[in-house]
């Protein structure tokens, strides 16, 4: 369900919210009067059958507002108990004024219901012939008004905090979404700026060494890996593209390891299948990124990728300097882990391992879980 389907900010949404409101009490009346109808009630035979389900609707709504919508955010939220207390109890003797009076009109103007109540009730009926003032009085120092107003309020209090809780629920979570959302195209975008970084120092270096053409190939191909990385839907990438992106990486980066042995082997039964972009980059650049390129000849990069049946495997090796060795902990490779929890969410093996003068990642990926 969409967040925004419950903001009242709007026009519409405040229709909407006071549409509800009405039905809810017209419904809440009706069965006031149903109650009282099936219930053994003297009077369900006179007018006051439905006055009273009238008087009884119409005074718990004018107590509920006041109460939800201005003593409880207003006093109790902010703590100031003391004149929550006393709001309150300026809001209960209202109402058991309110109801008083309005029961002691209706039956007045009943003539009917005044002499079924004087045969069949006598005691109740010499208890209003008190007056308002006795009536009111006597209700309110009781507290059994206060019990019956405990009672009536208890159903659209409680739907009242039923539909804040699920409105937070759903803002929460709406938050939450776009906070990974956040979270996940900043770790894809951290691949790009180190990338960018060091293919600019590539360009520039041809160009001091007149390497015109290769120069200009080599800023075409990085606009075309920019222009992937920007603008690719995250929905519509493939294996095959991102196989494709892996390409143009290593034939940019061949540059600078221009000694460096690199075999890329792949085989893949549906380059169609859905893949996360820019997932496997932040691997593939730690391979370049620490290459042992002063080995010369003895410098090599391994990357081997399979997928058959929406099973992915994938395996990429370096050589590296003793003292300068892949860290499992980095942020390319943590980016990478995280990104792995978010779209797979345990449909995955992630292992990186170090060793004297290597360093290995093996992936395997159910891709076909990716959604």
């Amino acid at each position: 369900m969409n967040i925004l389907a419950l903001d009242y900010s709007t026009t519409d949404g405040k229709k909407r919210r006071v549409v509800l409101h009405l039905l809810f009490w017209l419904l809440f009346f009706a069965a006031q009067y149903y109650i009282g109808q099936v219930s053994f009630n003297d009077l369900k035979f006179t007018q006051a059958a439905y006055l009273n389900p009238i008087r009884v609707t119409v005074c718990l709504l004018l107590i509920y507002y006041p109460l939800v919508y201005l003593v409880v955010p207003r006093f109790f939220l902010r703590k100031k108990y003391l004149a929550a207390t006393i709001a309150s109890i300026v809001l209960f003797v209202v109402y058991g004024c309110m109801d008083a009076a309005w029961e002691l009109a209706i039956l007045e103007d009943c003539s009917q219901c005044m002499d079924i109540l004087q045969q069949k009730q006598p005691a109740y009926y010499s208890y209003l012939q008190r007056g308002f003032e006795n009536v009111a009085l006597s209700r309110i120092l009781s507290l059994g008004i206060l019990y019956q107003l405990f009672i009536l309020l208890s159903l659209p209090v409680g739907l009242k905090l039923a539909l804040e809780y699920f409105r937070q629920r759903l803002a929460s979570l709406q938050l939450e979404k776009e906070n990974k959302e956040l979270e996940f195209n900043f770790l894809k975008a951290q691949v790009n700026p180190h990338f960018l970084f060091n293919t600019l120092n590539n360009i520039y270096a041809l160009i001091l060494n007149d390497r015109k053409d290769e120069s200009a190939e080599t800023v075409a191909r990085l606009a075309s890996f920019m222009r992937y990385s920007l603008y690719q839907d995250e929905n519509g990438n493939t294996i095959g593209k991102e196989i494709q992106l892996m390409k143009d990486y290593i034939e940019l980066e061949k540059i600078r390891l221009n000694q460096t042995i690199i075999n890329f082997n792949y085989e893949v039964d549906d380059p169609s299948q859905p893949f996360p972009s820019l997932l496997l980059m932040p691997v593939l650049e730690n391979a370049f990124k620490f290459c042992m390129e002063e080995a010369g000849k003895d410098s090599w990069i391994l990357i081997q990728l399979n997928l058959k049946q929406k099973n992915l495997y994938c395996r990429i090796s370096n050589t590296c300097m003793p003292g300068k060795v892949n860290e499992p902990g980095g942020i390319g490779l943590l980016n990478i882990q995280k990104r792995l929890k978010h779209y797979y969410n345990g449909d995955y093996t992630f292992e990186a391992k170090k060793e004297h003068s290597s360093f290995t990642v093996n992936m395997h990926i159910k891709t076909g879980r990716h959604d």
